[in-house]
């Protein structure tokens, strides 16, 4: 029986695998940032056919918590790409990596919770404006000459992060196209921050905006513990920012996730809000939806949305007209691909 287990033990150790190289889904990278007074970091997710596509220009997302959450959105990102037409554009990821998040989240400076009572680790709040310029002055421009950029740059955030998204809109910049803000935490400095974020929502803004704001079923409030505070001021945010949206450059989609908690929600806000903000990108195959005036329609509405100069994938239209032609039956109106495709890419003189 021993000789037989050492046997055993042997052949396993003789038949182990090696791995030969790690798989890897984003680059990291150290810089001295000259705005904050440290050594920053940030990681780079590049889309699947980035080298090879060498003429493509990419939108950019800046994904706050970059450093937990890269591999969950390049994955959702991932999961609009198949089928015969992707419904989101593929995009370049940049991880913003996280170090004091007290400091770099918070708009103002408040020592306070919402009870009234001090708040633990609140010495540091108020750095989010110097953040909001770092990521501005510093990143986005080393982002653009770095590699192929275009609009829109996204920022999506999440609690914190999510405030920091909307105190970036209130900034009315045109440094971001979308945004999409994932359960902020409204509760800050309220209502002294909440007061202001509503009278800047009431301000039209310079170019056109889009902001997917998701709201979780929270039942819990920092200061206060259990607590609809949290929820219900996010919903009334929400009700106080909707009226005349065109008026204002707005385009706005506010989405209450009833059975999704603070955490939970992450992930379908995500997805829902790419979604949303690239409404009309994915082309529709059936006869009556694959015409050049549909399509042109639809991708004019699209970049009026996302100030943005964004095409169908020349790729895609190529692959459907190979599919047109091998299945007929699959009634791919073949003729309007091509005119699809020389409308978005007329041949060089």
């Amino acid at each position: 029986m021993k000789k037989l287990l050492a046997s055993t033990f042997a052949t396993l150790l003789s038949t182990q695998v090696v791995a030969e190289q790690p798989l890897t889904y984003a680059e990291l990278f150290n810089h001295p940032s000259t705005i904050l007074n440290e050594t920053r970091q940030y990681s780079v997710h590049l889309p699947s056919d980035y080298q090879r596509n060498k003429h493509q220009h990419y939108p950019v997302v800046y994904l706050l918590d970059g450093e937990n959450r890269m591999l969950q959105v390049s994955g959702i990102i991932q999961s609009f790409q198949g089928g015969l037409s992707p419904n989101v554009p593929d995009m370049i990821i940049v991880g913003v990596h996280n170090t004091n998040r007290m400091r770099d989240y918070t708009p103002t400076h408040s020592l306070t919770l919402p009870s009234g009572d001090a708040g633990p680790g609140y010495a540091e709040t108020g750095g989010g404006r110097q953040f909001l310029k770092y990521l501005t002055d510093e990143l986005i421009p080393i982002i653009n000459a770095q590699y192929r950029t275009a609009k829109p740059n996204i920022m999506i955030g999440h609690s914190l992060g999510g405030l920091t998204a909307l105190d970036a809109m209130s900034l009315h910049t045109d440094d971001f196209q979308a945004y999409i803000s994932i359960d902020p935490s409204l509760w800050f400095d309220y209502p002294n921050y909440y007061s202001y974020l509503e009278k800047s929502f009431e301000q039209p803004f310079k170019t056109p905006v889009s902001l997917y704001l998701a709201m979780a079923n929270n039942p819990f409030t920092p200061g206060i513990g259990r607590s609809n505070f949290h929820r219900d001021h996010l919903l009334n945010f929400a009700k106080k920012i909707a009226p005349d949206t065109d008026e204002k450059n707005l385009y706005l989609n506010s989405h209450y996730f009833e059975n999704e908690n603070h955490h939970t929600v992450y992930h379908l806000a995500v997805y829902n809000g790419l979604s949303w903000l690239f409404d009309g990108y994915g082309l529709n195959t059936a006869p009556r939806e694959l015409t050049l005036e549909k399509v042109r329609d639809r991708y004019q509405s699209l970049n009026l949305r996302l100030h943005s100069d964004l095409k169908p994938d020349q790729s895609y239209l190529k692959l459907l007209e190979k599919k047109a032609a091998r299945w007929p039956n699959m009634e791919i109106p073949a003729d309007e691909v091509k005119k699809i495709d020389a409308y978005f890419y007329p041949a060089k003189q």
